[in-house]
């Protein structure tokens, strides 16, 4: 009997004992994934600053046309019909700095799953300002008629204060469309699935 008193004493000690080991190697496997899962979202906005369809609209009615879109001529913000003084990529920083972790505990090992905006939501989050039921992120990469009438020039009838769209025919040519939030979210998500299929074990 005094023998078997030891064995439960001490048996009851290394379970108390691993416990915490147990748990504290659970957080730090956690925080090596926050890890990751940050280093990739600041990858993703790093290139979303960079892009150049990004610095154009930032530079605002002023800017020239960096991504190419407009073959040189005026710049997206004045095109898309911003009004002076609008923050259009604001709604996107917030929206790409967004993510969530979940783990699930299944007997020996946890899984992970990672929650990331999607193109969807980005573009439902973009308008256009005269056609709410349009994005102009979207628009980006598919395309924004009206090359052909875009005037740019300082204008009282113009949102942007930088050009106007005229009746007439000015010129030739098409808006240029160009790879933009589809393609840097596709590289993002990438990484992630990458870190999802790691596991706790």
């Amino acid at each position: 009997m005094p023998i078997a008193k030891s064995v439960t004493r001490k048996t009851l000690k290394e379970i108390q004992n691993a416990v915490p080991r147990e748990a504290s190697y659970t957080r730090g496997i956690k925080q090596v994934i926050e890890k990751k899962v940050k280093s990739a979202q600041q990858n993703l906005l790093k290139s979303f600053e960079k892009h150049p369809v990004t610095a154009e609209i930032a530079g605002g009615a002023s800017s020239s046309n960096l991504s190419g879109t407009l073959g040189g001529i005026g710049n997206l913000f004045t095109y898309i019909g911003f009004s002076s003084g609008d923050k259009p990529l604001a709604i996107l920083r917030i929206l790409l700095e967004k993510y969530e972790i979940r783990y699930h505990h299944a007997k020996a090992r946890t899984t992970i799953n990672i929650t990331v905006p999607t193109t969807a939501e980005l573009f439902k989050a973009t308008p256009m300002p005269w056609a709410t039921g349009r994005s102009w992120a979207k628009g980006i990469e598919t395309g924004i008629s009206g090359l052909g009438r875009y005037l740019y020039q300082d204008s009282a009838r113009s949102r942007s204060g930088g050009a106007v769209q005229v009746k007439g025919r000015l010129r030739a040519g098409k808006f240029s469309n160009t790879s933009y939030l589809s393609s840097l979210l596709n590289n993002y998500y990438k990484e992630i699935r990458k870190i999802e299929k790691e596991t706790i074990a």
